[in-house]
Parts: structure tokens; sequence; C-alpha cells
């Protein structure tokens, strides 16, 4: 068992990879009574053109079968369904899969070791039926219709879609229809055992309980169960071109407000930093620029371009990091334009650097006072990093103003991509 600890923080994550691959992380909050356990395969909506487990050929699957395979694995074959035993243990679960990973959760106060054991079991726990794969269907296909009729996600989704050329980010988590209608029983077992190996898992454990006896308690539940040794899944690396897809849309849905989002594309390898450290940057000098108590945001909300804040989100896909800034609206081309003018004049003041970054730092001593959000911190540290780092909070402390200002203050900005959602009644 490793000790891995949180440098600057009074915090440490016991980690331990089990002899099946499993990678383990337990982090102990005595005083807390809430516990939070993921159990998380590295497989998402991304993933379907691999090479199956015990075969030699490539195989292209329907899009759709990462997110199936979240809904079928609640449904068990013998005694009650998964929602029933974990209510009757007094744990709230739920699963959610993106395009990189899928993941199960439970949390609660009671029966924790009961409410883990379940999670570990159900999951390791596959029950597909011609039956009962068709009736899933529909009610995917249900989940696929609600999505569409969502403007918001219609709008985010369509702004990946034009960023990215050759990566698939932008299509639907759920899957087409015509991907829903084609899945298989077989094809949800090839997916299953090629990618809910141990060897390609982690559980991530936050509670009161102690460490070692957690790990053990994991362990002796592994060994009870058979698992084929697995190399590392065949998937082929997708080449990406630095420029967008395309460089500007319209489109109009069911919404009240017209909204524009301005995206920028950024590879990694054109910055010193690693990703973490560029990304912090970048939220820096974006905050501090187009952010809620910058002079720019102020000042168009006084002369009514926009009509609230612009969201500023910085995140990272793959060998790219998209910077994004949201605004509403109703004279886009304004918007853009005094967007664009910002951009080729961003300003970096060493007063703001230094009260973004007191916030920065408050902002993450903070998450450690909540089960969820210590939780939040640590499955998204694994999901950017592949693993839980040590040194994440020491990034936060020492960056420095000259380092943002001799390597962030001549960016090329031009590679970006504009969404403008407008209300359908404008539609001409």
């Amino acid at each position: 068992m490793k000790k891995i600890k949180l440098e600057g923080l009074d915090e440490i994550v016991y980690y331990e990879k089990l002899d099946n691959g499993l990678d383990v992380y337990v982090l102990k909050k005595e005083k807390f009574n809430y516990f939070s356990a993921y159990f998380v395969t590295n497989y998402g909506a991304l993933i379907n053109n691999f090479v199956p487990v015990n075969e030699k050929e490539k195989q292209k699957f329907p899009d759709g079968i990462a997110h199936f395979l979240e809904h079928k694995l609640f449904e068990q074959e013998k005694g009650p369904s998964v929602l029933e035993k974990f209510s009757s243990l007094g744990g709230v679960c739920n699963a959610f899969t993106n395009y990189l990973f899928t993941t199960y959760f439970v949390e609660g106060i009671d029966n924790f070791y009961e409410n883990l054991e379940f999670l570990i079991d159900y999951v390791q726990s596959p029950y597909f039926t011609d039956e009962n794969v068709e009736k899933e269907k529909g009610i995917i296909k249900q989940e696929e219709l609600m999505t569409k009729d969502n403007p918001y996600r219609t709008f985010y989704l369509k702004s990946l879609e034009n960023l990215f050329v050759n990566l698939q980010y932008g299509k639907s988590i759920v899957g087409t229809l015509n991907d829903i209608d084609s899945i298989t029983k077989e094809d949800l077992y090839k997916c299953y055992n090629t990618f809910y190996n141990p060897s390609n898992m982690c559980l991530i454990v936050v509670s009161n309980q102690d460490e070692e006896k957690v790990i053990n308690f994991v362990k002796n539940n592994q060994a009870k169960k058979h698992f084929d040794k697995m190399d590392k899944v065949k998937i082929d690396k997708v080449e990406e071109p630095e420029n967008v897809e395309k460089e500007y849309e319209v489109i109009y849905d069911n919404v009240s407000k017209t909204q524009v989002s301005v995206s920028i594309k950024l590879p990694f390898n054109k910055f010193k930093f690693d990703k973490m450290k560029t990304m912090l940057y970048l939220r820096m000098l974006f905050v501090m620029n187009f952010g809620s108590i910058s002079e720019f945001n102020l000042k168009l909300k006084q002369e009514e371009i926009i009509d609230a804040n612009i969201i500023v989100e910085v995140t990272k896909y793959d060998d790219y990091v998209i910077v994004s800034l949201d605004a509403l609206g109703e004279d886009t081309d304004k918007i853009i334009k005094v967007i664009n003018e910002k951009l080729n004049n961003l300003s970096i003041i060493e007063d703001d650097f230094n009260l973004i970054k007191k916030s920065m730092i408050s902002n993450f001593v903070y998450y450690f006072t909540k089960v969820d959000s210590i939780m939040d911190y640590l499955y998204g540290n694994y999901c950017n990093c592949g693993k839980i780092e040590s040194d994440a909070f020491m990034k936060y402390k020492n960056l420095s103003f000259n380092e943002l200002k001799d390597e962030f203050n001549n960016i090329d900005f031009s590679n970006k991509s504009i969404v403008v959602m407008k209300p359908l009644e404008k539609k001409e």
C-alpha cells in the first residue's frame, strides 16, 4: 500500500494496485459521517473501434454501447433491483457515462461496507439477454429524444462538433436511434468483457473508515472472483489537426434569449508547462479579462451589449485545451466583434493575478471540507491525469505572475469556432 501525500494539504490518499490490476484509492476523513465510492471504467462514448478481448481483428461497434452498458448493469439476474437493494442499505446510487469514462457510485451515511460491496458486485455481474436488451432500447431511445429537446445540450454539442475535425466530441453519448436499434446482447458482452476487466478500472473511496481495512476489504472481495489477465486494449490514436471543423454557425432552438459561444482550440504542445498548469494559467488569463469582475465584462453589461456575465470554461480534450466564452445578448455581431478585439489586446495585471490566485487556492482548500467535493476533485484528477497526483495543490500555490506574463502574453487565439443559438421565431 502506497501513501500519496497531497502536498500542501493535511491529506493522504492510500493507493494499491491489486493483483488483478484494479487501482484502489482511499482517503479517510475521520470526523465525517458521509461516505462516497466511485467505481470507474476507462471506457466511454468515444471508444467504439478496437480489438475485443480474445479476438485478433479490430471491430467497429455502434455508438452508444458504453451508455447502454451503464443502463443494463442496473438489472440483476436474481434478487431485488440495484436501486431497491441500495435503498434497503440506505445508499444513494447512480451512474453516468461521458466520452472517455463510465462511472458508478454510491453515497450515504450507514452500512458503508455493505454498500461498497454491492457497488462492486453489481458492476461485476453482467446479465444480458436478448429480451432485456430489446426492452431497454425503448427506454434509451426516449432518453435520446429528451436530449434533443434540451436546447442548451444541443448548443454545447454543436460547439464541440464544430471544434474537432477527426475526434468525435460532440456526437451523442447515447447514440442515434439507429445505433440503439442495432445493439445486440453479443455487442454488450464483447464490450463489457473488454473494458470492465479490473485492469482497466479504478475504485475511489472517501469515508471515515480505516484505509488499510477498506483496501483489504476490496482485496477479499476481488479474491473470490476470477478475471482473465489482459493486455492493454488496442485502440488507435486519432490524429486531430489544429484547425477547427467549422468556424461559424447559427442554429435555432426553443430558447427565449440569443446566446453566443466563442470557443478557442489550443494544442497543449504549444506550451512549456504540463497540462494542468497550462489550464490553470489559461483560466487565470481569461477570468482576468472576461470574468464577472473584469472591467471588460462590467463595461459590456453597462452598455447592455450582454444580458449576464460572460461564462468562462477551460476544458481538456485529449491533446487540446478548449477555452469557451459564453454570453447572452441580442446583438451577436457586436458581441463577437468586441470579444475578438479583446482577444487581440489581453491585459495581464499583477493585482488581478494575485486576487484570482488567492480565490483559486481558497476554493481548492474548500474542496476538502465536504465529502462530495473531495470526491469531485479526486475523480477529476484521475480522469485528467490517469492517476491521483500528489502535487496538484502546490501547482496552484506556485503559480507565478512572471510565468503567466512571459508565456501567455502573445498567444495566437485565431483558431476558434463560434456558434450562435437564436430563438426559433427569429428563423427566416
